[in-house]
């Protein structure tokens, strides 16, 4: 007997450009049923309503300028990206590896959302800090970039990892199906971990140094830091941030 004909592949998913190489993806198709019981408790009649599809996919990064390449995800994360709407963006960056990008969304089987800023979308391009003269844009997306934070000479970045994030409200109509959708309260937030210890190292430090980015940076809240040691293990230190961005609106 032959082989069966079963594909071995993963799925671009959301149209992530060339330069990305998607590792896996999945399809969730589900539906909420609705149902009426009799007088003795049993199903008199059902039916399923408001299909939903949700998507995810996980993909690696080759190429010379990852920001570059993953533009129309950042600059409107949020919005329509070719099966349904972006809602969860998350970049894993680790120490002698290559970046990792990982998105998920959906979309409906009646009144599906379609592209534009009424479906609500936010510009997180500069959430990624960038000294003048030496732009972040231009990172191979191999390794940990040191996201402005002042290293000095005794500590080099461990891991970072970036989640873009949205609420997404949906309604339904008269009979249960979709009927709108939007999404609102755009959230960034930032974790990195560092080998040694940095010359910054409270939140007050590392936000002076975000602030000292361009003008054009979405600066980051430092919202907690860890220092550790041990007597088997060099010294490490950890920080984790956030910041909020607006809906375009034109």
């Amino acid at each position: 007997m032959a082989d069966a004909t079963v594909d071995l592949g993963a799925t671009n998913h959301f149209g992530l450009p060339s330069g990305f190489n998607t590792q896996s993806s999945s399809t969730s198709v589900k539906s909420n049923n609705v149902q009426a019981l009799d007088e003795v408790g049993d199903v008199a009649c059902q039916r399923n309503v408001g299909e939903q599809t949700d998507y995810s996919q996980s993909a690696s990064y080759c190429g010379s300028d990852f920001v570059g390449a993953l533009a129309a995800f950042l600059t409107e994360f949020g919005n329509f990206q070719t099966v349904g709407v972006v809602t969860g963006l998350t970049i894993t960056m680790s120490a002698g590896n290559y970046v990792t990008v990982d998105v998920s969304g959906h979309n409906h089987t009646e009144n599906a959302h379609a592209a534009g800023i009424t479906l609500g979308y936010a510009d997180f391009s500069n959430f990624f800090p960038h000294e003048v003269g030496e732009p972040f844009a231009a990172w191979d997306g191999f390794g940990v970039p040191d996201f402005g934070v002042t290293l000095g000479v005794n500590a080099s970045p461990a891991s970072a990892t970036v989640t873009l994030s949205m609420t997404h409200v949906d309604t339904n109509d008269e009979n249960g199906d979709h009927l709108v959708g939007k999404n609102i309260t755009p959230r960034a937030e930032l974790s990195m971990s560092f080998e040694g210890l940095p010359t910054s190292q409270t939140a007050a430090a590392l936000e002076t140094d975000f602030g000292a980015m361009t003008s054009d940076m979405l600066v980051p809240l430092v919202d907690s830091v860890d220092d550790g040691d041990a007597n088997g293990g060099f010294d490490t230190m950890a920080f984790a941030a956030h910041a909020n961005a607006d809906l375009v609106t034109a």
